[in-house]
């Protein structure tokens, strides 16, 4: 999510009274700005989602075991081609 601290400290000016000014997207900047770290937290949801696949991947990559059973599909494979 893309902010900047001059806009952050504009946001954090209002207070109840003058929310009513703001628009729907300033209102929901504003009420993230409640929350500790909100920014940081939304940036790193496509890592949260991604980390369960890219660490199946590393190990699929790094295994002997899975190496040798792509050897023996192949093989298999290559002999009833004929």
């Amino acid at each position: 999510m893309a902010h900047n601290k001059e806009e952050e400290a504009k946001l954090r000016e209002y207070n109840d009274v003058s929310l009513v000014k703001l628009g729907p997207a300033e209102k929901y900047l504003k009420a993230l700005l409640d929350i500790p770290f909100a920014f940081k937290r939304v940036d790193a949801i496509p890592y949260i989602i991604n980390f369960d696949s890219e660490v199946a991947y590393e190990e699929l990559r790094s295994s002997k075991l899975f190496l040798k059973l792509l050897e023996a599909v192949l093989k298999i494979g290559r002999c009833s081609s004929f």
